[in-house]
């Protein structure tokens, strides 16, 4: 019984051995990827220089009626500046805000160390004209009588014109607008809305005459 508890005792003993070894070469390895890291930024942030670990924004490239979202962090910094000021930074390892240029921008980022050090970041956001949309198109009737009339009610979002053909119609370029027509005979019609670019969205609707 004596060597079976000793037995019992060597294997505790060695169990707890190996778990130490793990935990200690597991934490050995950590601080190995630490010290290459600050190796590979040239041991910056173990002096009192500033640095901006990272400005980016995560689309490079939106319409005028999306946002994009600007992220920053600085290291050992006493003050930062943002150009355009869009938003009131300050020291952060890690802040993010929303950003609506409605044009191409370029967003800098400097900082500045109690230490007379200073850093700078810039990125460029590109902006194009968002495409037009027809939000709802309505019409009153799809069947008449000859001379009686149809009311189209209709909406438009980033759109500088709008159309209604074949009758060849300026219509308002608005959320909500309403319009009456008075069909001669059986027709198609198409409501195209255009935007700034070019692009164009459209709707169709029919009504018959009798």
């Amino acid at each position: 019984m004596r060597r079976i508890g000793l037995l019992v005792t060597a294997i505790a003993i060695a169990n707890l051995a190996w778990v130490w070894f793990q935990r200690h070469d597991g934490a050995v390895r950590i601080a190995r990827r630490i010290d290459a890291r600050r190796q590979s930024r040239g041991g910056r942030n173990t002096s009192t220089s500033v640095k901006i670990t990272q400005f980016y924004a995560t689309s490079g490239e939106i319409t005028d009626a999306e946002h994009s979202t600007v992220c920053y962090g600085v290291e050992n910094a006493r003050s930062v500046r943002l150009e355009p000021p869009v938003y009131d930074v300050r020291p952060a390892l890690t802040r993010c805000f929303w950003a609506e240029p409605k044009q191409d921008t370029t967003y800098s980022l400097s900082a500045e160390g109690n230490d007379g050090s200073s850093d700078s970041a810039s990125f460029r956001v590109l902006v194009k004209p968002a495409p037009p949309s027809i939000l709802f198109m309505a019409v009153s009737k799809k069947e008449i009588v000859k001379g009686d009339a149809v009311t189209v009610c209709y909406g438009v979002e980033h759109a500088k014109g709008v159309r209604l053909e074949p009758i060849g119609w300026t219509l308002f370029a608005g959320k909500k607008e309403c319009v009456r027509i008075y069909p001669p005979r059986d027709m198609k019609f198409t409501l195209v809305a255009a935007g700034v670019s070019g692009a164009t969205a459209r709707d169709h609707f029919d009504v018959k005459v009798r």
